[in-house]
């Protein structure tokens, strides 16, 4: 639970959303793709192509294994299937914590798509569209869960945030390391350049993020403290 590993492995996700921004910016907007019922789906009538993808993704992740492991979760949980893989794992298993809400992150995901893509309807790209959608959804959500571990670390490092646990605007203040999130912001935005991206679309990706990341820490704290008492 060392703190420089888990950013370590951060920043290989950072990158990784950039260069999967990156790959669903080659194809049109397609709007199809999120509308629920707009592409037909034989026997799941009202959902989207998009939510088809992400479950589809998801189901060959858990066959795998995927989400054994405890810094791992599922954006859908109730189509994922216990894994027939067997193998030790040495990762401590945290108190049970939910990410945000994925209908939130699904939510700001489409709505930076019209700054991400070109306008149009291109249905031979419709399969690519919604792989690539799902792909990043599927990053974007491990990234913010992994701020569960991020907390644990701290936790280590300081036990004395958990008396902050009933002053949630104290322990995110607490929580927060305005030197690293301005340090990954930059990383984002050179990456962004890299890639031929708008880097202030990518900045305002990886506040959300961050955002959602040091609720998650705040409420990691708050259930330890629970557990504590």
């Amino acid at each position: 639970m060392d703190l420089a590993e888990l950013r370590a492995k951060l920043d290989r996700l950072n990158e990784q959303i950039v260069g999967r921004f990156k790959d669903r910016s080659w194809f049109v907007l397609n709007e199809a793709v999120y509308t629920p019922g707009a592409i037909p789906i034989e026997g799941r009538p009202g959902v989207s192509l998009m939510e088809w993808s992400l479950e589809g993704l998801e189901r060959y992740h858990a066959s795998l294994g995927r989400f054994d492991v405890p810094d791992q979760h599922p954006l859908m949980p109730e189509v994922v299937a216990p894994s027939p893989v067997r193998r030790k794992l040495d990762l401590p298993r945290l108190p049970a914590i939910a990410p945000p809400p994925r209908d939130q992150l699904i939510r700001f995901y489409i709505s930076i798509l019209p700054r991400l893509c070109r306008p149009g309807d291109d249905p031979h790209y419709y399969g690519e569209t919604a792989y690539a959608d799902a792909d990043l959804l599927a990053r974007i959500n491990e990234r913010i869960y992994l701020g569960a571990f991020v907390a644990y670390s701290k936790l280590e490092r300081d036990s004395s945030v958990l008396q902050l646990a009933d002053r949630p605007h104290a322990l995110r203040a607490a929580l927060r390391d305005p030197q690293r999130e301005s340090g990954v912001i930059a990383q984002a935005c050179d990456a962004a350049q890299r890639y031929a991206l708008s880097a202030d679309l990518i900045a305002e990706v990886f506040r959300w993020m961050i955002e959602q990341t040091l609720d998650l820490e705040v409420r990691f704290i708050q259930q330890v403290a629970i557990l504590h008492t």
